[in-house]
């Protein structure tokens, strides 16, 4: 059995790979032009060996695709670590031998749990005890989970993109019924296809901030999650995206101190009211049917074009559209969906 660390980093991804004895089988280094080479490269290790692939918190680009590939996917906490998220990622040889040392208090993750599966419980606890601070931005316009109930409008927003296979697919999807939608990107992906970026902007599509590496941002100080974002939205701007002034926390994740933090950059935050887990590949009805059922006017629907196989995403959109149009309501980017402090 080998063991792999997977870590980001601003320029790409690092992966060691060690036997369980500790000593090296391959070390390297991947430019951030997309997720292949890494998932590539694991899986011819994989051919070999059986191979344990660690991520750490910070680190929610590559899980979904590494699972899709068949490998075994493990993340480590901050509690797991001996380096502190907040310093930067940890580092994949630290990563690679926790999978040596301490793999039975890691979590192994699937498809069906997501990158944060685990931590569900903490995830709700920040979340309630953000919700005085999320009810007062919402009233100031600095964070939206859905528009007016009483206006035909809703807002589909996709994710974790932009990917060179799935993006273009969902953007073909939209031109041909002419609906805009928000693309919230990952830092990692713009970096890498740009060119995607070019191409929703000029499609009349929105774009905002996903952050820099896909991180749990409660995990983080606030130099950090200033990092995430800042990185992210210099790399949206020379790709021609503009310096976004919305933001989207993957997961949703957010406690009191994260809010503060967007707000006080000048963000505004954007969250959603439907969400039919296309990411759990659940399967193409099962996907819009969730959506059809839970939708109404002012509604944010969240989607995702990138993190993993979206094909099933692709495929249920274009009923889903036929569906909402039926029902008198007309797509808009969430800019307009309801008055927002950008």
């Amino acid at each position: 059995m080998w063991f792999a660390g997977v870590a980001w980093s601003p320029e790409g991804y690092d992966v060691t790979v060690v036997d369980q004895a500790g000593a090296p089988v391959a070390v390297s280094r991947f430019a951030a032009t997309g997720i292949d080479e890494p998932v590539g490269f694991l899986r011819s290790l994989a051919e070999r060996s059986e191979v344990v692939t660690v991520i750490d918190s910070t680190n929610g680009v590559l899980d979904g695709s590494l699972m899709a590939a068949g490998l075994d996917v493990y993340r480590a906490d901050p509690w797991d670590t001996p380096v502190s998220p907040a310093s930067g990622p940890v580092p994949s040889d630290t990563l690679a031998r926790l999978g040596i040392d301490a793999l039975a208090r890691l979590t192994r993750l699937d498809i069906g749990s997501g990158t944060l599966g685990g931590r569900d419980d903490e995830a709700d606890a920040d979340i309630r005890r953000s919700e005085p601070l999320a009810r007062r931005l919402t009233a100031q316009g600095g964070l939206l989970f859905h528009g007016s109930r009483a206006l035909p409008r809703v807002a589909l927003t996709f994710d974790d993109g932009p990917h060179p296979v799935y993006t273009p697919r969902v953007l073909d999807v939209l031109r041909r019924y002419r609906v805009p939608a928000t693309f919230f990107c990952v830092g990692l992906h713009v970096q890498a296809f740009p060119d995607l970026v070019r191409r929703i902007v000029d499609e009349g599509h929105l774009v905002g901030n996903h952050t820099w590496s896909h991180p749990y941002l409660p995990d983080l100080t606030r130099q950090e999650v200033s990092r995430q974002i800042g990185r992210t939205g210099e790399a949206l701007d020379r790709a021609g995206g503009g310096t976004p002034v919305l933001v989207r926390p993957p997961y949703g994740g957010r406690s009191p101190e994260v809010l503060t933090w967007l707000a006080e950059e000048g963000l505004t935050t954007v969250l959603w009211d439907v969400e039919p887990c296309d990411w759990a590949m659940g399967g193409a009805a099962a996907i819009a049917g969730q959506v059809l059922d839970k939708a109404d006017f002012g509604s944010v629907i969240l989607l995702h074009d990138g993190g993993g196989d979206r094909s099933q995403t692709v495929e249920a959109l274009p009923g889903i559209l036929e569906s909402m149009m039926a029902r008198g309501c007309r797509f808009v980017t969430v800019d307009r969906l309801a008055p927002l402090r950008v």
